[in-house]
């Protein structure tokens, strides 16, 4: 599964950034309260990437997947495509005990949320 994850995360700029459909969807859905969500949602998620550099460093493999499974699920709300398949596999990693190895992995979750969060100011218009 490892060979596997570290394959599947380097170089893939082409897989859609967010689902353009569950996106609307949830700024539909909460109308006026959208854009404090967002705002919401990108703080914390940068705080637990932060909190996932700290797990990665201490080898905390518990930490590791409470973060990466916070991450998950606020990302899949919103339809972040890319930060759910990278928090799903870094969750992975760290249920058999491997996220001391990960420092790779984190950054390309780092990088994926700046993509996320360029795109979302785009369809904003921020």
């Amino acid at each position: 599964m490892t060979d596997m994850t570290n394959n599947n995360m380097t170089g893939q700029t082409d897989e859609e950034i967010i689902n353009h459909e569950q996106f609307e969807d949830m700024r539909d859905l909460l109308e006026e309260d959208f854009v404090e969500l967002i705002q919401v949602y990108l703080n914390d998620s940068q705080k637990r990437v932060a909190a996932l550099r700290i797990a990665q460093q201490e080898d905390d493999n518990a930490n590791g997947f409470e973060t990466a499974h916070a991450l998950k699920g606020a990302s899949a709300n919103l339809g972040t495509t890319q930060l759910v398949r990278l928090s799903s596999q870094l969750q992975e990693c760290c249920r058999e005990r491997h996220i001391s190895e990960q420092a790779d992995l984190i950054e390309e979750l780092a990088a994926a949320l700046q993509r996320a969060e360029q795109e979302i100011h785009q369809r904003l218009g921020q």
